[in-house]
């Protein structure tokens, strides 16, 4: 039985969807290529202000052994997807490193911080640092990906995108630019390529809990607290889990997903329209991880 392998963008951080996703996929059996800009991740604007980096967490290769030690099969590599010579060389080494490229999961995101302001606090740079990750980076990894999928006649691409590109969201419009671009990116790409046997999907989450979900910079606040109260007023009572969306990828991976393809899957926890809706007895005890 040929073994899948899967290159998957942003890694680095320990609490972070990519390190999920990794996981989630090499444990049922696809070799695992992790990748990043810096070993661990860039760091968002909270982060430089408040800290909050994890000495004990060696990123991407911390995942590789990871992985590895749980009997899975993982290789790191680091590179910025927004260069072109970087996500070529990435999408080719992954390639070659066991003779085929079946699976990519764009992940990696700018940055946040400065570009989470109003239009006129926005600086120019931090909105073409969000375009030139979020959607380029999509785009150039994706371009280089297809020639190997379609050479195999099989291929999945699963874009991670964010309810901010479908939703109004204040202070958030360099973010939502770069997200909804790549909703469109995922339907056009996917009428190219399905030809092929090649499905191209997004996932558009609503809040996860990881470190991009705190903004403040103020080092007082309780996280774990302010991340509980935002997901009570969800329908289903509690936040999204990197794992809930790791595992959302592993359905779009899965030849089961071979029907679908140019669609968004959203996820986020059913909204908060329900926040007023009857809850049963004890609903707040039982909100925790699924």
């Amino acid at each position: 039985m040929t073994t899948r392998v899967a290159l998957i963008t942003g890694c680095g951080k320990r609490d972070g969807m990519g390190r999920a996703i990794a996981n989630t996929l090499a444990a049922s059996g696809v070799a695992v290529v992790v990748t990043d800009k810096q070993p661990t991740g860039v760091l968002n604007r909270r982060q430089e202000v408040v800290g909050g980096a994890d000495e004990s967490w060696g990123g991407v290769d911390s995942l590789v052994e990871e992985i590895t030690g749980l009997g899975g099969t993982a290789m790191s590599q680091l590179g910025d997807i927004s260069v072109a010579e970087d996500a070529q060389r990435m999408v080719d080494t992954a390639a070659a490193w066991r003779g085929r490229l079946d699976i990519l999961v764009n992940v990696a995101g700018a940055p946040q911080g400065l570009d989470r302001q109003d239009i006129e606090d926005v600086p120019i740079e931090a909105f073409d640092r969000q375009i030139a990750v979020n959607l380029r980076g999509t785009f150039l990894m994706s371009r280089f990906a297809v020639p190997h999928m379609r050479a195999q006649r099989w291929g999945r691409i699963i874009n991670i995108s964010s309810q901010a590109g479908q939703v109004a969201a204040a202070m958030s419009t360099a973010y939502s630019a770069s997200k909804a671009g790549i909703l469109g990116f995922t339907r056009a790409l996917s009428a190219d390529v399905a030809p092929w046997g090649i499905t191209v999907n997004a996932i558009a989450p609503g809040m996860v809990a990881t470190s991009r979900a705190m903004l403040s910079l103020d080092p007082n606040v309780n996280v774990d607290a302010e991340i509980k109260r935002r997901g009570s007023r969800l329908a289903v009572g509690r936040s999204g889990y990197p794992e809930d969306i790791a595992a959302a990828v592993a359905y779009l991976a899965s030849d089961g997903a071979g029907y679908m393809t140019g669609q968004t899957l959203v996820l986020d926890g059913g909204g908060s329209g329900s926040m007023f809706a009857k809850k049963p007895p004890g609903a707040e005890n039982h909100a925790g991880r699924g």
